[in-house]
């Protein structure tokens, strides 16, 4: 990779955009008359960048230079510059303040900010101030308030943020913290209350944790009223300042300092070495001592495993915790994985009922908590049994075909589970044992330093295929396990299971082949001999009366049971079930003692799981698809419609306040739409009813706009004309907003809501058009796979393969640059493919500037492969920095493929989360912080700072966990044998090469896959139109895995789902809203005369008795068909008989009162 080259090519092409941005931006049809995407070349840019939105003087060069000198002193992204800068803005030493609580505040969103990589809201949003309370002596101390944006730091970002706000606090000099009583169980029952009547938390503590950790912070945790239920206990205390319940601080407590306690303590002794003193929080390492032993008990007390406890309907659940037969754990990271993305067999997906496709997160049991799964078509894949009782191992694609003729009655093994290195490191989880892999096994031939060529081939290539005999040569001569493909799963069986095998073997006949009797008779006598060939994964076929073994199983089967002269076969069956009894021990200990080779366990440790969300790929859009944010009031109608507008003649709603000089007439623009000069802005107070120049005396109030009622005809006629636009070529729904909520209501010009409705396009909330995809790590790729041809790629740098071969073929393997992405273009789904969107994009882009910028054109598309070498910024969900990223293809998936590093740049990772693109271009032109909501949390997921080139060592920490070898090396597995903690073996990770050119490439796998896109690519949940089909569907994969408990399903689906859902409703119907079916309008209680006082629409229930009772059926069936609980049963009818209480029985309803009179 020439990375030098390529980083100039990105910088080249930024300009680029950024020089027609800005001439686009300058003809002042925007709110602003520059760009308002402030680009940053490092970490300490965005920092700066992102928080000058709150303070303006930090954007500057001196704090830049101070953090990159600290990051020269203690390290990058060390938590201890994070304390210096925060100390040193907090003393003023760069930029003044209005006083010191102010530069304190600063002092601590900085930190914050660099802590958080310069990409979230967190520091501005989440952490919303600073205030000095009164300790009951009367001296000062810090009480920082937090809201729900503060989520998007993390637990660990947020509980940090603590560490600085009283790192201030000592350092200035204020007294701690000293809470009252009921201050401390107030914590307690607020944690409670939100949990359980608001949404849950990750992360419940204890009520001992949450006593002990306020009675012993040095400050306290404060936060604003965010929802409107109050706390159950311990109102109206003195130093709380509201009796609501407050996200944030429930957020930073639980989430925060209680659930990630072990590393905060971590943090601090680190800091300690490094000269802090952060004097007051010995506390901590007494608190985690108790948490392990609070855990140990919380664990003892729970019955169900996190991951399915909170089981969605409609998602199927794929495996009970470690449960046999379900994911079998296997090490290693396909180059369509790693930073939380695990991969799987695509039979795997296939035979589950292609409700798991590429993307589809999984929850699962560990290490981490979910993934966004990858096809891997190396690693091994299900083992079926089909409704003619046949057992087929599923490994290729007319294996597939046939088991699926056949009908599958019970999936046996699910297949593997793809784990790396990384996930366990990162976690701080000991390793599991995996079970015997092709891997494992040329690892342990490896250290035998072999010489001969079937050796070296096999070391080369695990997936190398050898013969049975060649598998005993090499047992033998070097003293190594027999090889895995020749094994079965021992493990699996009871000493009835297997005593039912050895009978049923005893009367078998062998010609070169075993042929079991099983005929009508022999069915039930041989049932366990039978169930014992199933489970230990041996493929059979089922004849008229027969169960026959090809001759490769039957050998390695009779092998594996040490008889290797194959006559007698009855007392060789009865020798062995004696020695059992004479002997007692596992089953695989006993084929260790009668086999000649050591046989290792094949099932290892087993991983739960359960479907999470559905891959997606998709436009965004806001509620009601507005093409334009341009208010349309009431006149807009329901679908707040500009067309509809029109016919009232006017609008009435909050807009700009603007004078023309020259025309001599107000309008809301900044540029006159009438002679295209400059207007001015006015000011308006909305108590005088009265224009001001500067502020009103009277009422110390300035308003940037007024609620007066505009002529929409005059505006969109101006529109129109400017676009040259015949009336019938006018799209015949254009869709505005209700109305504005930003600061000063500015609105988009009314041309780009006409090009947009045009296009087909929607906008954002901050002007942008955004395309939303499931979040996908990959490390290499083939041209194949991306649909672009050979010469564009070498055109974008793309010279050579791994292997250093000039680039030439479409299967050629090629490492991916770290900026680079691949777009979805699924084409099975039934949403918008990324390639039309974007060709969509650039047309309305170039029309925008051709049209209403009078420029020229910029991107010039005609197809999906013009729009290659395209710069777009990636944007994750609730962050506040963007990364630029360059357009390389189009996969057949539905996810955003890219690097794991520029995953990782926007402090992400692959467990299933999303993110978004859009095209550098129309970003820079149409973003503005002017049109995001007033409210808290607007400037999340909004890129008001973007990085330009990306610095491995500037993103989130947790992908340098990411191992990047070849293959394994024999001590991994060895170290997990014993369940070994990561670090006590070395393996190379990201970590190490940063601040090196190889931090970039040269990344390894070890494990291939074909195709990326050979899989399922869109899953069969999405499909299903209703509920009762998803449940359906759920409920036949649970029958079918061996590993799931279909009553334990039933039961979660019953109390976690529709059981919540019936009773919410109903509790909601007595206390709905109402609504004009026509206008939306919302009214608290309805008119009396039944009709809506703004437009006269019909008045209807926002819950309507079919919301209600939609799961009551489907509940009341799963009770019947499946084992759940009498109490769930009861609850069930008792729930059922308080509805028919309220709306009648349902046969009453259908018949009414007419049959009786």
């Amino acid at each position: 990779m020439n990375i030098p080259t390529y980083f100039a090519e990105i910088r080249k092409e930024i300009e680029k955009n950024y020089v027609v941005a800005r001439e686009a931006r300058a003809k002042g049809l925007d709110p602003k008359d520059e760009v308002e995407i402030p680009l940053a070349m490092s970490l300490a840019e965005r920092v700066t960048g992102l928080l000058s939105v709150k303070y303006p003087q930090l954007k500057d060069e001196r704090i830049i230079q101070r953090i990159k000198e600290l990051e020269k002193e203690f390290g990058l992204l060390d938590h201890a510059v994070a304390v210096k800068i925060a100390e040193e803005i907090a003393q003023e030493k760069f930029c003044k303040f209005e006083n010191q609580l102010e530069a304190i505040d600063a002092g601590i969103r900085v930190g914050f900010a660099y802590i958080t990589v310069g990409v979230v809201s967190s520091p501005l949003e989440g952490f919303t101030h600073l205030k000095i309370k009164k300790t009951k002596e009367g001296r000062s101390y810090f009480s920082p308030f937090y809201s729900g944006p503060v989520r998007s730091a993390g637990g660990t970002a947020a509980a940090f943020s603590l560490l600085l706000v009283d790192h201030l606090r000592e350092i200035f000099g204020y007294a701690k913290y000293d809470p009252t009583e009921n201050e401390i169980k107030r914590a307690a029952i607020e944690i409670t209350d939100y949990h359980e009547r608001i949404t849950n938390l990750q992360y419940l503590p204890s009520e001992e944790e949450v006593l002990f950790l306020v009675k012993h912070l040095p400050v306290q945790i404060d936060g604003d009223a965010s929802e409107v239920k109050e706390v159950s206990n311990y109102k109206d205390l003195q130093r709380v300042e509201t009796n609501f319940l407050r996200n944030g601080f429930c957020l930073v407590l639980a989430e925060g300092l209680a659930q990630k306690s072990h590393k905060i303590l971590k943090i601090i002794n680190n800091l300690r070495k490094k000269g802090f003193k952060l004097s007051d929080w010995d506390f901590l390492n007494e608190f985690v001592e108790l948490k392990k032993k609070w855990d140990e008990k919380k664990k003892k007390e729970s019955s169900t495993a996190t991951y399915i406890s909170d089981l969605v309907a409609g998602r199927p659940v794929l495996g009970h915790p470690s449960r046999k037969g379900g994911f079998r754990l296997r090490y290693g990271r396909c180059r369509f994985s790693g930073l939380s993305s695990m991969a799987m067999s695509p039979y795997t997906m296939a035979v589950l009922n292609d409700y798991i496709a590429i993307g589809t997160q999984l929850k699962y049991e560990g290490p981490g908590k979910s993934s966004a799964m990858t096809p891997c078509d190396s690693i091994d894949g299900p083992i079926v049994k089909t409704e003619d009782n046949s057992v087929i191992k599923i490994n290729n694609n007319e294996k597939l075909r046939i088991a699926r003729e056949r009908k599958i009655i019970e999936i046996l093994h699910l297949g593997d589970f793809l784990v790396n290195y990384g996930e366990y490191f990162n976690r701080g989880k000991r390793f599991q044992i995996p079970g015997y892999c092709p891997e494992w096994y040329c690892a342990e031939l490896e250290s035998k330093k072999p010489e001969d060529d079937l050796s070296k081939e096999l070391i080369k290539n695990f997936l190398f295929k050898i013969s049975f005999e060649q598998a005993v040569y090499l047992s033998s001569k070097y003293d190594i396990p027999l090889h895995p493909d020749f094994i079965y799963y021992w493990a699996h069986l009871d000493e009835d299971l297997f005593l039912g095998l050895l009978d049923w073997i005893s009367v078998s006949k062998f010609d070169k082949k075993l042929i079991f009797p099983y005929n009508k008779t022999e069915k039930e006598k041989f049932a366990k001999g039978k169930r014992a060939l199933e489970l230990l994964g041996i493929e059979h076929e089922i004849s008229t009366e027969n169960v026959i073994l090809n001759p490769e199983n039957s050998m390695i089967l009779l092998f594996n049971l040490g008889v290797e002269s194959f006559d007698k076969l009855d007392e060789k069956m009865d020798f062995i079930a004696k020695k059992i009894k004479q002997e007692p021990s596992s089953i695989l200990e006993l084929i260790n003692k009668i086999c000649r080779f050591k046989i290792k366990d094949k099932a290892g440790s087993y991983i739960g799981a359960r479907m999470g969300r559905p891959e997606k790929a998709k436009l965004r859009k806001l509620t009601g698809s507005p093409n334009v944010l341009f208010p349309v009031g009431q006149e807009g109608g329901r679908f707040r419609s500009v067309n509809e507008a029109l016919k009232s003649g006017g609008v009435k709603s909050d807009f700009p306040f603007f004078y023309c000089p020259n025309c001599k007439k107000e309008t809301i623009f900044r540029k006159c739409e009438d002679c295209s000069s400059k207007t001015l802005a006015k000011y308006f107070c909305d108590r005088c009813g009265k224009e001001i120049l500067e502020k009103c005396q009277m009422h110390e109030r300035k308003n940037a706009f007024k609620n007066i009622k505009i002529d929409i005809q005059h505006y969109f006629l101006k529109a129109v004309e400017k676009l040259g636009m015949m009336r019938h070529e006018v799209p015949v729904l254009i869709k505005g907003v209700k109305g504005t909520s930003s600061i000063e209501h500015n609105t988009e010009v009314l041309e780009k809501g006409i090009l947009r409705a045009k296009h087909n396009l929607q906008v954002n909330k901050d002007g942008t058009i955004r395309y939303d995809m499931t979040e996908q790590a990959l490390t290499h790729f083939k041209p194949v796979e991306i649909g672009t041809s050979i010469e564009k790629l070498k055109q974008l740098g793309y010279e050579k393969d791994i292997n250093n071969q000039v680039l030439e073929n479409e299967n050629q393997l090629i490492e991916i640059f770290p900026m680079d992405i691949i777009l979805p273009s699924c084409p099975e789904t039934e949403d918008e493919k990324a390639d039309d969107v974007f060709i969509s994009v650039s047309k309305f882009v170039d029309e925008m500037l051709v049209k209403l910028y009078d420029l020229p054109s910029f991107y010039n598309v005609k197809t999906k492969y013009d729009l290659i070498g395209h710069l777009v910024i990636g944007l994750a969900p609730h962050t506040s920095g963007g990364i630029i990223g360059r357009i390389i293809g189009f996969s057949q998936t539905q996810g955003c493929i890219s690097s794991p590093l520029w995953h990782a740049a926007q402090r992400r990772d692959c467990e299933g989360d999303e993110t978004c693109v859009m095209l550098l271009l129309e970003a820079l032109i149409n973003f503005s912080k002017q049109y995001l909501p007033a409210h808290r949390g607007a400037t999340q997921d909004a890129p008001l700072v973007v990085t330009g080139i990306l610095n491995p060592a500037e993103v989130d920490d947790m992908v340098f966990d990411m191992d990047i070898v070849w293959k394994y090396p024999l001590e991994l597995y060895e170290a997990a044998e014993s369940e070994k903690f990561p670090w006590e073996i070395k393996i190379e990770q990201i970590v190490k090469r940063l601040n090196t050119e190889a931090q970039y490439y040269n990344f390894g796998f070890t494990h291939n896959v074909e195709n990326i896109n050979n899989a399922v690519r869109y899953s069969a949940y999405k499909s299903i139109p209703d509920m009762h089909g998803k449940v359906e569907g759920q409920m036949d994969i649970a029958k079918k895995i061996r590993a799931v408990d279909q009553g334990d399903v039933a039961r979660l689906i019953i109390d976690k789902h529709f059981m919540k859902d019936l009773k919410g409703n109903l509790r909601k119907f007595s206390q709905q809203n109402f609504r004009c079916s026509t206008c939306n309008e919302i009214f608290r209680r309805p008119p009396l005369d039944g009709k809506c006082t703004k437009c006269n629409g019909r008045i209807i229930f926002t819950i309507a008795y079919g919301s209600i009772v939609k799961y009551l059926e489907p509940a009341i069936s799963l009770a019947k068909n499946f084992d759940v609980s009498e109490y769930i049963r009861q609850d069930l009818e008792l729930t059922k008989k308080y509805i028919e209480s309220i709306f009648g029985r349902e046969t009453e309803k259908q018949e009414g009162l007419k049959k009786w009179f």
